[in-house]
């Protein structure tokens, strides 16, 4: 394998060659959608229409609401270019071709797009594949050359990548608010984006060629989170077909609450009580509800941003009473998730995302992570002998492993079929260099553009390799399951290595490595413990609150 010298200026010189070549008219597609006419780019056999409004900016009155439709337009609205990535930190991605995506789509809370790429006209309607990226809530944007769905759509996919917004615009809770806006649904305000996006679709997909009827939401990292706490909301119901949640760290004690504060460290606040504090820094404490609240409104972005990047706080969704009822594993062992097929997975080496935080930041964050837990519930770490590395071990298998392997299991309680992975895959030129697959790994395998884009690849050390023929072919056959998945409803098909369906009596998890093979039981003593003590702090969070 060789290094790939100077990818980012050979990168930055076909970007800047693409973008002066002359467009024929027959290469700008028209399409009309409920708000007017667009007028996208096609190439190659795939059109695509980038910065689609699917809802009105949320600027002045309309931060920290519900997305409000979005405003039609007369004549032909160009679709050539994407829209603004939503206000978040630039930088807080280490790769300079996220950060100069970020820099040249520029940050605006103007931000509610998307993007749409679609095969070439005359196939008949085809599946849809809605995708949320990661970046933990903070963080990420359909702008990010990753999510290039060329690949997709020229295997028979519409492919929508939506915007949605982040951090403390995203998920705000405050007293004040709760009281002036009682009548609507209330915090989690980037997924309600979400799922204003996906009922944009269901309006608007079949003018690309998509069929509604056929809709598969996926993402990653925060994407998987949102996939899940969608698969929980009532509010999204028959707004997709098909769920694939990867790599999504979430607790299955309990899921925070916008009100209630529960014995749990950072993740136990409330939402209000975040709110709370976030108005205490920008000196925001007295007056009306409605001066309050105008005040709030009144920050600007980017102290907000300064703030949240100053002032760590968890951004998953929370329990809000109207679009999320309550904790996500209780939905889930209720069979009240949305009756689709699932598949769900995590990496073998999660916790690669701590690995590289300095010393003193893992110190801090090991604390955090392991407030509020016993003894008891840390036993499987016992190998660890240090707070650090306890919190390593946490972090994988108490955020990632054991929560994805538990709602796949609850996937029992409805008549849909369920399928369960574990990525371990390592690229040949970095192979045995790492303890397993990082955060991520399969990413851009999915979306299968590294022939020609391979700084994409996670981790940083194997991005200056070339992926060579193995990895682009362990690509193939990942990609080939999640395109299955969105025709079929079944990841199963010709050509690729059998994935049994998972069922908790055989405990059956596709390893994803070098091969393809289903094992029974996978680490199974340490995730049954970690889900008994799940569960026991569960029931003792319970007795905190006065829940029966």
């Amino acid at each position: 394998m060789v290094p790939i010298p100077g990818r980012v200026a050979v990168c930055a010189i076909l970007l800047v060659l693409v973008a002066l070549a002359p467009a024929r008219a027959a290469d700008r597609p028209v399409v009309r959608v409920e708000t007017g006419e667009l007028r996208g780019v096609s190439e190659d056999g795939v059109q695509r229409f980038l910065g689609i409004p699917y809802a009105a900016p949320p600027v002045g009155a309309l931060r920290w609401r519900p997305p409000q439709p979005a405003a039609a337009w007369t004549g032909v609205r160009d679709a050539d270019r994407h829209g603004h990535a939503c206000p978040q930190h630039i930088g807080d991605y280490s790769e300079e071709w996220v950060n100069d995506s970020l820099r040249s789509a520029g940050l605006d809370e103007d931000c509610l797009t998307l993007t749409v790429w679609a095969p070439a006209p005359g196939r008949g309607p085809v599946p849809v594949m809605f995708y949320m990226h990661g970046g933990n809530m903070q963080a990420g944007s359909n702008v990010m050359p990753l999510y290039d769905g060329t690949v997709l759509a020229r295997e028979g996919i519409v492919l929508v990548v939506v915007n949605y917004r982040l951090g403390y615009l995203g998920r705000f809770g405050h007293p004040a608010l709760s009281r002036l806006q009682s009548g609507e649904p209330l915090v989690n305000y980037g997924l309600f984006d979400q799922i204003a996006a996906l009922e944009w679709v269901q309006r608007n997909i079949a003018a690309f060629g998509g069929d509604p009827g056929k809709v598969t939401i996926f993402g990653h990292s925060a994407g998987g989170v949102s996939v899940n706490y969608l698969m929980a909301s009532p509010r999204a119901r028959g707004l997709f077909h098909r769920a694939i949640a990867m790599g999504s760290g979430v607790l299955i004690d309990r899921s925070m609450h916008y009100r209630e504060t529960m014995p749990r460290g950072l993740t136990g606040m409330s939402s209000e009580g975040i709110g709370e504090e976030f108005a205490a820094h920008f000196g925001i404490a007295r007056g009306t509800d409605e001066q309050v609240v105008a005040a709030l409104r009144n920050v600007p972005w980017p102290d907000i941003v300064a703030y949240q990047k100053a002032k760590q706080r968890p951004f998953n969704p929370v329990v809000d009473g109207k679009v999320i009822v309550d904790d996500l594993a209780r939905v889930f062992e209720r069979g009240e998730q949305h009756d689709v097929p699932y598949i769900g997975g995590a990496n073998s080496w999660e916790w690669n995302q701590i690995a590289d935080i300095p010393l003193i930041g893992q110190w801090f964050l090991a604390g955090a992570l392991l407030e509020g837990l016993s003894d008891e519930d840390l036993a499987p770490f016992d190998d660890q002998w240090t707070r650090i590395g306890v919190s390593q071990r946490w972090f994988a298998e108490g955020l990632f492993l054991s929560p994805t392997r538990y709602l796949a299991r609850q996937m029992a309680n409805v008549s849909s079929p369920a399928w369960l992975y574990r990525t371990d895959y390592q690229q040949t030129a970095v192979r045995g260099r790492f303890p397993g697959s990082v955060h991520g790994l399969e990413m851009p395998y999915v979306f299968g553009r590294l022939d020609i884009h391979p700084e994409f690849q996670r981790p940083a050390e194997a991005a200056v390799f070339r992926p060579s023929a193995e990895d682009l072919a362990w690509g193939d056959t990942v990609r080939g399951y999640w395109v299955n998945m969105a025709k079929h409803g079944n990841p199963n098909g010709p050509g690729l290595p059998p994935w049994p369906g998972y069922r908790p009596d055989s405990d059956l998890t596709l390893v994803m490595g070098t091969k393809f093979t289903p094992v029974a039981g996978l680490d199974r003593a340490v995730l049954d413990h970690l889900d008994r003590r799940a569960l026991v702090r569960r029931k003792a969070y319970d007795a905190a609150t006065g829940r029966r």
